[in-house]
């Protein structure tokens, strides 16, 4: 663990337990003590939520009070040992807190949440070079089940179909419901071939060589047999289609208009501060 992480989990214990065991005038029953800290009845107030069987609720109390005796003791042994005075880390953490929490109500007030498909994609468009796939994808039907099962053969011919379409999908599906199999049959959504390569035990040494060839697959071993029906591709260092991507730019939009409202927000501030005479920079320049 690196040393600003422990500094940091120390100023967060140091905060969390001088507020749970020194307030003053806390007449609650002390459920427990370690040394001179005391964790109060009062502490525990809204801690269980609500629902809670008698036993969970015992549980989660008896999980929290431990935590806290094994922090405290930890604590108190360190504040013997270490000399150095954390004010300033603690203040700094404080003022970080304090902004943080400013600018969220600021963005809940201000962000426009609504991200057109448009938006999207022309966002997409513009960033086309950002969404190169690092793994291939397909788009594919497929299904297993027992090979002895007569239906094998049918399904082997549906899968191999020249023209394969949404009727053929919901055939397979009736099928494998009829036959003891189990499958995936949305073919309008991408998922990662190695997903396939999960449930249907292939192996391709060079993924776009076998996407390229195999459009149906169809074979059986000892006991099961595994049929699929590739309806589109794309490897790696394609670029990702944008249905694969809507989520992710809706994400990047509204991340970029955080990072807008926060600049203005800091930019006003500034500048009204400024403005009201608020501001005194005493740094000399040379």
């Amino acid at each position: 663990m690196s040393l600003t992480r422990s500094v940091f989990r120390l100023l967060v214990a140091t905060l969390l337990l001088s507020s749970c065991s020194q307030v003053a005038g806390d007449d609650s029953p002390v459920v427990a003590r370690v040394y001179d800290r005391e964790l109060h009845r009062s502490d525990l107030e809204g801690l269980v939520p609500a629902g809670l069987s008698h036993e969970d609720s015992l549980a989660v109390v008896k999980n929290y009070v431990d935590q806290w005796v094994r922090q405290a003791v930890i604590l108190s042994k360190a504040e013997k040992n270490v000399k150095t005075d954390f004010s300033r880390e603690l203040q700094e953490y404080e003022n970080s807190l304090i902004v943080y929490a400013y600018e969220r109500q600021i963005i809940d007030q201000l962000l426009d949440t609504l991200v057109t498909d448009a938006q999207i994609k022309e966002y997409y468009n513009e960033h086309k070079g950002d969404f190169l796939l690092r793994s291939s994808i397909v788009k594919t039907v497929y299904l297993m089940g027992p090979a002895k099962s007569s239906a094998c053969a049918k399904i082997k011919r549906i899968v191999s179909r020249s023209q394969f379409d949404d009727n053929d999908v919901v055939e397979l599906e009736e099928l494998a419901s009829r036959n003891g199999f189990s499958g995936f049959y949305d073919a309008s959504v991408w998922i990662p071939f190695v997903t396939l390569q999960t449930a249907i035990p292939i192996t391709a040494y060079n993924e776009q060589s076998f996407l390229r060839q195999h459009h149906s697959i169809a074979f059986s071993d000892d006991s099961l047999f595994y049929a699929a029906r590739i309806l589109d591709y794309k490897v790696s260092d394609e670029i990702s289609p944008l249905e694969v991507q809507q989520d992710n730019i809706r994400s990047i939009i509204l991340n970029h208009r955080k990072i807008d409202i926060l600049n203005k927000l800091h930019a006003d501030l500034l500048k009204e501060a400024e403005k009201g005479g608020h501001v005194k920079n005493f740094v000399l320049n040379d």
